[in-house]
């Protein structure tokens, strides 16, 4: 698969290749009526290479970094990482063995399953990052002019790619279904689930321990194991209050563990000295920004780290709900649903500059250096966010009946956390790095992914044509059916930036800088303008003070919403026997709707001039691009026997 990065030159796309492998044995033994056993052995595979394709040829004498190839850049306010994904080539393969046996019990009032369960990971990794440098411009004139603000780079020579990380789980579970009458059932379940830390088969691992440690610890334990205590209760309950088997009431509760796996640490454990070396270059010499580099004198590496006193996230879940069967095979359901993140893990650099308190307004000291010198920026990832949702939801459903059949879902939501995402690209529209590592109350806001209001429909209705003819009659006029998806949703929110480092708290990486301005008094934090030019109002915000934080909150603008109608017809014609043809016509975005993403231009100002004033961003406020297409039409037809 080719993907095209949107809201960039079309320079560079990028290439996957996914594989995934299941095989499964499973043997049951039946000891009784009531007495079942299943034991399962499994080996999934799964296998994912990624890489950068450049689309133009771009000469080696043009290569920032003599001997690799031509790396990626970012001029603020115009494009971000140009020339492709920065963290790539990236080629994964896990082999996952699963070994679990469960027996499942009927005695009277009880239908109880036990069982045990055991994985193997093997996680190969070949992975580079940064690899011919990322060359930061803060403006388009400064980049004409070849004056870079900093180089990010993998030290040439000093890039080991290869890990074999492996790591084992085991869990255990009981659960009940329990009857107490017919008009009342529970379901009580227990689960206990632990991960050994994970090793690297080479014992290349390499870990800062503790942000203020001076030097790397090689090898050993990359964390304390959090998960030995990871006991998980469930509860349902499901009621029929009047016993007419036309209302149920039903409530439930789980708490589930997030174990960390390898998603959580195939970024970082790659990254750090003495197998690969990155660094950061301030205002370095172009076009060869190496010219008074020495590589074999000490560097103040980039670090990827995981703080070694992780605790394991998780999640509780809650949920109360009213179903009501309504005359003409109609139900309808309303619900509470809810949930709470515990121990969520967030990123940062956490090697940032001191502070003082001014009048109680922190203060950056960037003069003083960063709090750990013996490192460039340091990336942590730490279990201590949260995450907070609540929804109403309301279903409307028509059983299949007289031909036709519908359902109509609406739900009403507020989601709102310290951190959606623990790697960059986790969402488009946030930044995944945590504006302030020591305060990170200072990032909660709503999630990436919150749509205040989401409506959905969808049904299916055999036309009633010729329903008994037959002959010509029924093969032209019988067998249609009309299907409709439709989504009407809120849209997803975003936060306007600063292309710089006015806080001076020292975060100037291009990937993880987080920089906020001031909102201006009497400006709501969602001055949003509407159309795809100009989405939102720059004249709502303000440089802040020099070297402290912005006040705009994390989240706080929405972006467009989503309008989607997708429709197809179908024709069927009984073969007899078994065979039949569909012929089919499906439209989609049926309205041609334009249904914009989030704004690319998010920063508003790149600078500051001579007479102390904001450089405005040229892009502020623009879209670039969509999140559906425009209207398509497609033909298909489908043969069954």
């Amino acid at each position: 698969m080719t993907r095209i990065p949107p809201n960039k030159p079309p320079i560079s796309t990028q290439v996957e290749k996914t594989r995934n492998t299941y095989v499964t044995l499973e043997h049951q033994h039946t000891f009784s009526p009531a007495l079942l056993n299943m034991l399962r052995l499994g080996l999934n595979r799964s296998v994912s290479l990624a890489d950068n394709h450049r689309t133009i040829d771009i000469p080696p004498s043009m290569s920032w970094i003599p001997g690799d190839p031509f790396g990626y850049l970012t001029i603020q306010g115009l494009v971000t990482e140009m020339a492709g994904d920065f963290r790539l080539p990236r080629n994964d393969r896990l082999n996952n063995w699963q070994l679990g046996d469960t027996v499942l019990l009927t005695r009277g009032r009880h239908s109880a399953r036990v069982g045990v369960q055991a994985q193997y990971l093997q996680f190969n990794q070949n992975t580079t990052s940064q690899v011919g440098g990322i060359m930061v411009f803060t403006n388009l004139e400064n980049f004409l002019q070849g004056r870079a603000a900093n180089v990010d780079f993998a030290v040439p020579g000093k890039i080991d790619p290869n890990r074999k990380y492996r790591q084992w789980l085991f869990a255990a579970f009981v659960q009940d279904d329990v009857r107490f009458s017919s008009r009342l059932t529970a379901n009580v379940g227990l689960r206990y689930e632990f991960v050994t830390t994970p090793t690297e088969a080479d014992g290349k691992i390499s870990n800062l321990r503790h942000v203020t440690d001076r030097e790397l610890t090689v090898g050993g334990a990359w964390h304390r194991n959090p998960s030995l205590r990871n006991f998980a209760p469930r509860l349902g309950l499901a009621w029929d209050p009047f016993g007419t088997g036309k209302t149920s009431v039903r409530a439930g509760f789980r708490l589930f563990y997030d174990e960390i796996l390898p998603k959580y640490y195939f970024f970082s454990g790659s990254l750090n000295p003495p197998f690969t070396t990155r660094t950061t270059i301030l205002n370095p010499p172009f076009p060869n920004v190496l010219a008074n580099f020495n590589p074999n004198a000490p560097i103040r590496a980039q670090l990827q780290t995981v703080d070694y006193d992780l605790q394991t996230p998780y999640i509780m879940q809650f949920n109360l709900s009213v179903q009501r069967s309504l005359p003409g095979d109609f139900d309808v359901t309303v619900g509470y649903v809810g949930s709470r993140g515990k121990n969520l893990l967030r990123l940062g650099d956490a090697n940032l500059a001191p502070e003082s308190l001014v009048n109680g307004v922190k203060v950056y000291q960037p003069a003083a250096g960063r709090r750990n010198p013996s490192f460039a920026g340091i990336w942590q990832r730490v279990t201590d966010a949260e995450s907070f949702y609540n929804s109403a939801q309301l279903s409307l459903q028509k059983r299949f009946t007289h031909g036709w059949r519908a359902q109509l879902s609406y739900t009403f939501s507020r989601s709102v956390d310290d951190s959606s995402g623990i790697n960059s690209q986790d969402f488009s529209n946030v930044v995944q790095y945590g504006m302030d590592w020591y305060d990170p109350l200072r990032d909660r806001g709503l999630s990436a992914f919150q749509a205040k209001h989401n409506l959905t429909f969808n049904g299916t209705w055999d036309l009633p044509f010729a329903r008994q003819s037959r002959g010509l009659t029924a093969a032209l006029l019988k067998g249609w059916q009309l299907n409709n998806i439709t989504t009407v949703r809120s849209g997803h929110p975003f936060t306007v930036e600063l292309g710089f480092n006015r806080s001076g708290n020292l975060n100037t990486t291009s990937f993880s800088r987080h920089e906020r301005p001031d909102l201006k008094p009497g400006c709501s934090n969602n001055p949003v303008l509407g159309g795809p030019d100009r989405y939102w109002d720059i004249d709502c915000f303000q440089l802040q003070p020099v070297n402290t934080r912005g006040d705009l909150g994390r989240n706080t603008l929405i972006g467009p919403g989503l309008v989607s109608v997708d429709l197809s017809l179908l024709k069927s014609f009984e073969l007899g026997g078994d065979k039949s043809l569909q012929l089919r016509v499906e439209c989609f975005n049926l309205p041609n709707h334009p249904n914009f993403a989030v704004p690319s231009g998010r920063i508003a100002f790149t600078g500051v001039a001579a007479d102390g004033s904001a450089i405005v961003a040229p892009t502020w406020g623009r879209i670039t691009s969509t999140v559906t297409t425009s209207r398509q039409i497609q033909l298909g037809v489908k043969l069954a026997f």
